[in-house]
């Protein structure tokens, strides 16, 4: 779920870039929203399947859990690929490369974004809350 909200994140906020359609712009939004919500699914269908096998082992829940798992697969799939020959532009995707590369201060707040997202998705943002209290308390203290 991290990361489709981080890619959807990214991806909203590269479209100002882009001049497009109503509908171009609707159907993006109906992808990446259907990843999401087959994502939701996905994980309700393992918690019931978690529930009512009782923590042993059975074909049938794996096969449930699989086929979940697979419907998010193809749909992130699929909204790839629509995003790709919607967005593949060479002459747009160049320019957004040398807006953000061209000022040092662009740039940093760019790396910076890919940091914080990439320990979204790793570590989630519960556990960056906590280590970031530790720090900060741990910063007071020192102080």
């Amino acid at each position: 779920m991290r990361i489709h909200i981080t890619v959807a994140a990214y991806l909203f906020y590269f479209l100002s870039y882009y001049s497009l359609t109503n509908y171009e712009m609707a159907l993006l939004l109906l992808v990446a929203a259907l990843v999401i919500c087959l994502e939701l699914v996905n994980t309700a269908v393992e918690r019931v399947c978690d529930f009512c096998s009782g923590g042993k082992y059975s074909r049938l829940i794996e096969a449930a859990k699989d086929a979940a798992a697979g419907a998010v697969l193809i749909a992130a799939v699929f909204a790839v690929v629509i995003a790709c020959f919607m967005l593949w532009k060479p002459d747009t995707v160049w320019m957004i490369i040398v807006f953000h590369c061209s000022s040092p201060e662009r740039f940093t707040l760019l790396v910076l974004t890919v940091v914080i997202a990439l320990l979204f998705i790793i570590i989630g943002p519960k556990k960056m809350l906590e280590n970031a209290k530790s720090w900060f308390s741990r910063r007071k203290k020192e102080k």
